[in-house]
């Protein structure tokens, strides 16, 4: 019998870390959002959101340490909405300090647990207040190299198919290597054992997303092992995720620049990983890099 409850999407983590970007993809997919809300009105929001619109396709909202000493009753209050019969998923956003540094001071904005002693420290003091709650979370995403275009294409990607968020998704994600490793991944895979089309005439400033340069790289038996062994490690490991309520995995399969032979992988992996059970997800994170 269908659960008639609305899933309760909580996005929480770091302070600069993207949680407003993905709230407004909530928004965009129709869910019901608020943002910070202290974890005391969880219960009486959810309440009050489904008296007033049946049918409800879920409510997402952002908890944070911006409710001050309320927040402290965060994990208490997970706690009990988990042993509910509530579709619940909590969705932890991180970044990097060093990331999140730059990122205050490009904004000009102060941390919510204020500037003094200097914005290293109040960062410190907000991973320890949120310790507990990321142990808790059932989706992790760190966006020190993510763009808010490729956050939100990873947010969209878990929730947009209706019925389906059960279904596992895989997340293939091209990278360069120079520009280091994405710091979310659960597999991590390196083709710069292949060829490089960066230095074959023609084929250098052309990506892993045009014909000639996927053929050149899926000419070389290296490509073709390596492809097939990823193939292999993913398709065993993968129907045992869902028992573990595991449903977000994220494969990096990285080369120099990100640009060629990862790119060529990525899609052809796509291709053949596509299958009942589980979705897909494309993305090439430094290919717009110069």
């Amino acid at each position: 019998m269908e659960n008639p409850k609305p899933r309760l999407v909580i996005v929480t983590g770091m302070s600069g870390a993207g949680k407003s970007t993905a709230l407004r993809c909530f928004e965009d997919l129709g869910y019901f959002c608020l943002d910070n809300i202290p974890p005391r009105l969880i219960e009486m929001l959810l309440q009050l959101s489904e008296q007033a619109q049946a049918g409800l396709k879920g409510i997402a909202i952002v908890c944070d340490v911006r409710s001050g000493t309320m927040f402290d009753e965060m994990s208490d209050v997970v706690d009990k909405l988990s042993a509910d019969d509530r579709p619940l998923d909590i969705i932890y956003i991180d970044c990097d300090d060093d990331v999140l540094v730059n990122r205050f001071k490009e904004a000009r904005r102060v941390p919510p647990l204020g500037a003094e002693g200097g914005i290293e420290r109040a960062i410190a003091m907000e991973r320890e207040k949120l310790e507990a709650l990321r142990d808790q979370s059932t989706v992790s995403i760190d966006t020190s190299s993510l763009s808010p275009s490729q956050l939100r294409n990873r947010v969209l990607a878990l929730y947009s198919e209706d019925g389906e968020s059960k279904r596992i998704l895989v997340t293939l994600m091209s990278f360069g290597f120079k520009y280091g490793v994405p710091p979310d991944a659960d597999f991590l895979f390196d083709t710069r054992i292949i060829p490089n089309p960066f230095y074959v005439a023609g084929l250098r400033n052309l990506t892993g997303n045009d014909r000639p340069v996927y053929e050149y790289v899926m000419q070389h038996e290296q490509a073709v092992d390596l492809a097939g062994s990823i193939q292999k490690i993913l398709e065993q490991v993968l129907p045992h995720y869902p028992a573990v309520h595991k449903f977000n995995l994220v494969v990096g399969i990285g080369c120099t620049g990100g640009k060629h032979r990862s790119v060529s992988l990525v899609n052809h992996l796509a291709e053949e990983l596509k299958g009942e059970g589980r979705r897909i997800s494309v993305q090439h994170r430094d290919l717009e890099r110069l």
